[in-house]
């Protein structure tokens, strides 16, 4: 009775059956797939709401370790749970330069009392007013003590004093008021909960870029839907680390939002693109996704693997938080390569064709699947003068170079803060009327059991030293499992305390202190940031040539060849010279920055060189395919018409969403950020649309040495 009815059954429609494994793998799966990343992202977005509490913008996330100025910092803040006090100075000054009048010394002293009275969380009562010797300014301080790092203590005390001493009321014709000191500063520079901010940013940026890419009032939808899961997942894995004891700073989550959101739509462009290509060939959309897989999958693989191995050359530096940034960073990447790999994919088939509209490709209407004729032009000249063109773009790089000249490294505070900023003008006027190092003293900690002639000794040491204003005995340290507190001192320099004069001071006090006292340690704010400046420089000297040797690797094994990756790797090198010095002007001459942190070229050099080799991976992946069935000439040409348009179209989503980080108020990560979005966009429209296809053509198979080409193609 059974066979009968089992041949009464309707045959199968031809264009649902899938003809491969995995066509059936993603017909079978794609709805399980789906659910199985939304409730992943459920679950990390959940987790991801600690990353704040967890995140270590404390001293002990950038401080270098093995420094006299991270032994002092441990001392004096030994729990980062709960971080010393910071201060906060209130400074009077008239706009007009001259002395202050008795008018305004009674207005200061108002001040003062209107702070005392005023009820500010975590600030202590304000101290004494201070004139300055030259009467044309006044300050008091007020500390501020946090509950613990990291919470808005600081910020909020700051905004309130700077409510109470903005009050219209308070009339004080010509006389200026600013809140500057460390809490000013540090206030200037935060933007607080910063991550939302990017999110909605980045995901503007990548969807007005779909929609200009494709046209399509649907399409943009997937892939942003897609990358925005990946973001989250990737937050979710941060916390992770961050619980596991990785240093997670403010800075390593801007970047990793940005980074997941860059590499994501990144990786789902060069899918759609392949996909578009595929629907003109299959009527099954499941297996023209499966084959866009199948030809893509390499080079999505070893373009998040290059970046991967890159990032994770920064687990040898020296400074916390560029070590932290590695691995949070690479997490970020491997989850964008996960996202788009399966959750874009089953998105594609879960939604049909008709998410192409209006230009839906098919077998009869191949329309809109390879309709390049702007990048076939461009390839077509590049072939035709591959000479000048590598020639033209070489000379082009080269000029921008000249620029790194005027770079200036700085390890001044303010530099990393808007110039126009409250605590920057501040700071200005403090320099100018106070000794130049009352606003940032060092603090020198004796050994345990150092004696009262042992303490004369080292003050009468750091006065006699050349480029100190003064030293003082300062209060004594109670350290955890010592007998006795530990003597220390205060010492004022009489240069400004940021930058090569301050170093030198500080070398030489530790020199002197050397010779007199043993065990002695000098900490502070300047002597930190130069420990920072000279452990950031190391790193530079270290990180690089690993992040060479790693991407080059990886280029290696992937073209299977000796002589492609050393002349993309020199090219590389060359396109971030010259973006780094198209940045220093912008830097420069535009924004009005002062000098660059010490790290900001390890920064751009690991994103720029990791990030760029997607392109080139693109770009040589399809070049070599096309290599297995056509002249080298012709695979050129045919790399570039086929590629041109996702490069351009990822390179400026990269751009846009690294540029977004310029709008934080904290000018080393919009440095980063400018730095990474003038590169990409140079790597994107110069180096891999005209000079390495160029020099491909020039270099014939020898490029693939000493491998081969592709194979040819049985199926094409």
């Amino acid at each position: 009775m059974s066979q009968p009815i089992l041949q009464q059954q309707p045959p199968a429609l031809p264009h649902l059956a899938s003809t491969t494994r995995l066509g059936r793998t993603v017909r079978r799966t794609k709805w399980l797939v789906v659910a199985g990343w939304l409730a992943l992202a459920v679950v990390c977005t959940w987790l991801a709401a600690g990353l704040g509490d967890v995140q270590r913008d404390d001293s002990a996330a950038f401080l270098p370790t093995g420094f006299e100025s991270s032994v002092v910092a441990r001392l004096t803040e030994p729990d980062p749970r709960h971080p010393e006090a910071e201060t906060a100075i209130v400074v009077h000054s008239r706009g007009d330069g001259a002395p202050l009048t008795a008018a305004d010394r009674r207005a200061v002293t108002a001040d003062r009392a209107a702070v005392a009275a005023a009820p500010v969380r975590g600030a202590a009562p304000p101290g004494a007013v201070a004139v300055s010797d030259d009467g044309k300014a006044a300050l008091f301080p007020v500390r501020i003590q946090p509950a613990e790092a990291d919470d808005d203590t600081v910020d909020a005390a700051v905004g309130a004093l700077r409510t109470t001493l903005g009050d219209p009321d308070r009339a004080r014709p010509g006389l200026d008021v600013r809140v500057a000191g460390e809490a000013g500063l540090g206030t200037d520079t935060s933007a607080g909960d910063v991550d939302t901010a990017l999110l909605l940013t980045s995901m503007a940026i990548v969807a007005v870029l779909l929609l200009g890419t494709y046209r399509s009032p649907t399409l943009w939808l997937v892939p942003l839907f897609a990358s925005l899961v990946a973001v989250l997942v990737a937050r979710g894995a941060a916390y992770g680390l961050a619980e596991a004891g990785l240093s997670v700073t403010e800075l390593s989550s801007a970047i990793l939002i940005v980074l997941v959101f860059g590499a994501a739509t990144d990786y789902a462009l060069l899918l759609l693109n392949r996909y578009r290509e595929e629907l003109a060939r299959h009527e099954d959309r499941h297996e023209a996704v499966a084959e866009a897989l199948r030809r893509t999958t390499p080079a999505i693989l070893a373009s998040a693997g290059t970046v991967v191995a890159g990032l994770l050359c920064l687990l040898v530096a020296d400074l916390a938080g560029l070590r932290g940034l590695g691995p949070v960073a690479a997490a970020g990447v491997v989850v964008a390569l996960a996202a788009m790999v399966t959750l874009l994919p089953a998105l594609l088939v879960c939604a049909g064709r008709g998410l192409l509209w209006p230009r839906i490709p098919s077998p009869s209407t191949p329309r809109g699947a390879a309709d390049h004729r702007l990048w076939k032009a461009v390839g077509d000249r590049v072939v035709r003068r591959p000479r000048t063109a590598a020639l033209l773009v070489t000379v082009a790089l080269w000029l921008p170079v000249l620029a790194l000249t005027g770079l200036r490294i700085s390890a001044d505070p303010l530099d990393s803060a808007p110039p126009s900023a409250e605590s920057v003008t501040g700071q200005r006027v403090l320099a100018a009327h106070f000794p130049e190092g009352a606003a940032a003293p060092l603090t020198v900690v004796l050994p345990p059991g150092a004696d009262d002639a042992a303490v004369r000794t080292a003050v009468e040491t750091a006065r006699g030293t050349d480029r100190v204003a003064g030293a003082e005995r300062g209060e004594p340290l109670t350290v955890a499992g010592e007998p006795g507190p530990r003597p220390t001192l205060r010492v004022e320099l009489a240069v400004p305390p940021y930058g090569d004069r301050a170093h030198a001071a500080v070398g030489e006090l530790r020199a002197a202190l050397a010779r007199t006292t043993d065990g002695a340690l000098v900490g502070g704010g300047p002597a930190v940031l130069m420990d920072h400046a000279r452990a950031a420089t190391d790193d530079t000297l270290r990180i690089v040539p690993l992040v060479l040797l790693a991407v080059t690797v990886v280029l290696g094994l992937l073209l299977r060849s000796l002589v492609a990756p050393l002349v993309l790797m020199a090219v590389n090198v060359l396109s971030f010279a010259a973006s780094l010095g198209l940045a220093t002007l912008v830097f420069d001459r535009v924004m009005g920055f002062g000098g660059v942190s010490a790290e900001l070229f390890v920064y751009v050099f690991v994103f720029l060189v990791a990030l760029g080799v997607d392109y080139t991976i693109f770009l040589m992946e399809r070049i070599r395919e096309e290599r297995g069935r056509l002249s080298t000439t012709e695979a050129v040409r045919r790399g570039v018409t086929a590629t041109g348009g996702v490069i351009t179209a990822a390179g400026l989503v990269l751009a846009g969403t690294f540029a977004a980080l310029a709008q934080l108020p904290d000018v080393t990560v919009a440095e980063v950020g400018i730095a990474v979005a003038i590169g990409v966009l140079v790597d994107t429209l110069l180096v891999r649309s005209v000079q390495v296809p160029a020099l491909v053509v020039l270099l014939g198979d020898r490029t693939w040495w000493p491998g081969r080409y592709g194979r040819k193609r049985e199926d094409t």
